[in-house]
């Protein structure tokens, strides 16, 4: 009898062991971005925790001649609080300038319901539902219901001072190489309605499902986004 309540205390041990590793571990990460082929920029991205908080952090550059021609850069900065598996967004910025451009959406959580923030200099206080989380911890969301083999990956999100439903549909299986080698990737799809646009995601298990590969496609045109390099900053990983 001993032994079999110590078996069963061992798997509720590994349990939320498990669990507790199902959000990605932290990272640093480049990628290219290109279009019809040619290289227009490079993007980086890393992950940090401390104590019960994380910070997401995303920076796009373009490079060579689309450097020149169009002067792009965009930040995107994403901070919340973990809880085991659970992350609640507190703070976003997206801002995106160019020789042309400078817009900037920036906000808070006041409350896991209520978002206060600015888009385009103009202020908005909106409602949303609970659960509801910013552009970019969305990645991390389904990073993390991708580990628990979460069969509905459905998320609200808030951006603009709007709250958008994101449902992404599960394509199957499909190879990637990565520095000359292969992996086994999830395909998903962000499936919109009423609309042209298109964004299929490659989520690797080796990088604990961050994005291996990224196509989105609007206005006829793909824009393509590949990983260089991945490095967990945790020696264990």
């Amino acid at each position: 009898m001993r032994i079999i309540k110590q078996i069963q205390l061992f798997i509720v041990l590994m349990s939320i062991s498990i669990g507790a590793f199902a959000l990605p571990a932290a990272f640093n990460a480049s990628y290219t971005v290109s279009k019809s082929g040619l290289t227009l920029g490079d993007m980086r991205m890393s992950l940090v925790y401390k104590n019960n908080t994380y910070a997401y952090h995303k920076s796009t550059k373009a490079t060579g001649l689309a450097s020149w021609l169009s002067g792009d850069k965009m930040v995107e900065n994403s901070e919340g609080k973990v809880d085991g598996n659970y992350i609640q967004s507190t703070s976003y910025l997206f801002h995106h300038t160019s020789k042309r451009k400078n817009r900037k959406d920036q906000f808070k959580f006041t409350a896991p319901n209520k978002v206060k923030g600015q888009y385009k200099d103009q202020a908005y206080d909106v409602q949303v539902p609970n659960g509801t989380m910013d552009r970019a911890t969305l990645e991390l969301a389904l990073a993390r219901d991708l580990a628990l083999k979460k069969k509905a990956l459905n998320y609200s999100v808030t951006e603009k001072g709007k709250v958008k439903s994101y449902h992404l549909k599960r394509l199957g299986q499909e190879k990637v190489t990565v520095r000359g080698k292969e992996y086994m990737a999830e395909k998903l799809m962000v499936a919109r309605k009423g609309t042209t646009r298109k964004t299929t995601f490659w989520l690797v298990k080796e990088f604990d499902y961050m994005p291996a590969k990224i196509d989105h496609i609007e206005k006829g045109s793909s824009i393509v986004t590949k990983l260089k390099w991945f490095k967990f900053l945790d020696k264990a990983k």
